[in-house]
């Protein structure tokens, strides 16, 4: 792929998501002086050896909160924009984000399906909703959404959203893709919502064991 058709077809999946998850908004926010939200900070690790499969762990840093997950096999950090983090596959065709949901009061345990449709619905201006249900991610099950919503132009995306409550706050996970490629994207994203993991009660951070015989 040539380096010129890679950068357009990458700022053409990033326009595509809404306004706030556009590299444009959070430099719009933070200079109107409209939130305070620390920056995502990933590092990437490469973990291997005797009986473990080769992966690569990635250890989030938001504020006070620690996070980690493992990357999905042929996806990598997207740095542009500070207010998620962001992993693309290699064609970029499919992005995986996640984030914690600020809106929400501290210590939330429960989440009421309504309100989190209201935030799909608030944050996807003339989505619509194809599919609710229930999914797991990060050790925890929450209200899950399937929506369709033009980007620029009127080109449709498809997006799967997450929600999740932790004991690091309410955690926001999405896929985005074309519908043509939605599909193609489902694995890597279950992979994401497995080996999630927040700190435990002690403040340690267990990562999973990746075993070679598995």
């Amino acid at each position: 792929m040539k380096p010129a058709f890679a950068f357009a077809l990458l700022l053409g999946l990033l326009s595509a998501l809404p306004g706030w998850a556009q590299p444009g908004a959070a430099a719009s926010r933070a200079a109107s002086g409209t939130t305070n939200l620390p920056p995502y900070r990933v590092r990437v690790e490469h973990v291997g050896g005797p009986g473990l499969m080769p992966a690569n762990f990635a250890y989030v840093n938001f504020g006070t909160n620690k996070f980690g997950f493992v990357m999905p096999e042929g996806f990598r950090l997207e740095t542009e924009n500070w207010e998620r983090v962001t992993l693309v596959n290699a064609d970029l065709s499919c992005l995986l984000t996640f984030r914690v949901i600020e809106s929400f009061p501290p210590g939330t345990t429960e989440l009421d399906a309504d309100g989190c449709r209201r935030l799909v619905l608030d944050s996807h201006a003339g989505c619509k909703i194809l599919q609710e249900f229930t999914l797991a991610g990060a050790s925890q099950r929450g209200p899950a959404f399937d929506v369709q919503w033009n980007a620029a132009r009127g080109v449709p995306r498809r997006e799967r959203l997450l929600f999740v409550a932790t004991n690091a706050g309410v955690l926001e996970f999405s896929l985005v893709g074309s519908p043509e490629r939605f599909e193609q994207g489902r694995p890597a994203f279950n992979f994401l919502l497995t080996t999630f993991r927040t700190p435990q009660q002690n403040g340690r951070l267990v990562m999973p064991v990746m075993s070679d015989k598995l």
